[in-house]
């Protein structure tokens, strides 16, 4: 996906966090980064979409994290999420249910950069 100064602006907007970094190229640069950059909600929201896409609907997300973030998800980039399963063991859902619990290593991807890296567990049906 490309990730346009638009999609943050909207994305800024549905979590009321207003910070000129986030929706001003201008602001962002008087800041010390290259462009407009995405929040932490936008993060976390990009991963949990990886997992429950990947997952199906009938999988639960467990945990996100830990996440590091190493530089900015700038505006005006491509950006590509992706995940590798890591390691898989059995597990019990919240309500007792059997299953797997599966740990996906995750990584933001714009161009050369990676910026931001983390872990999510999902909890499969058996």
């Amino acid at each position: 996906m490309f990730l346009s100064l638009q999609r943050l602006i909207m994305v800024s907007g549905a979590n009321r966090d207003f910070a000129p970094t986030h929706i001003d190229n201008e602001a962002a640069r008087e800041g010390g980064a290259p462009a407009a950059y995405a929040d932490i909600m936008f993060v976390f929201t990009m991963i949990d979409r990886l997992l429950l896409e990947w997952a199906g609907p009938a999988a639960v997300l467990r945990r996100i994290g830990p996440v590091k973030l190493h530089d900015f998800v700038l505006c005006g980039e491509p950006l590509e999420v992706t995940g590798t399963v890591g390691r898989v063991t059995p597990a019990a859902a919240p309500d007792g249910r059997p299953g797997t619990e599966v740990e996906v290593e995750i990584a933001f991807v714009q161009g050369e950069r990676r910026p931001v890296t983390g872990r999510g567990h999902v909890w499969l049906p058996a």
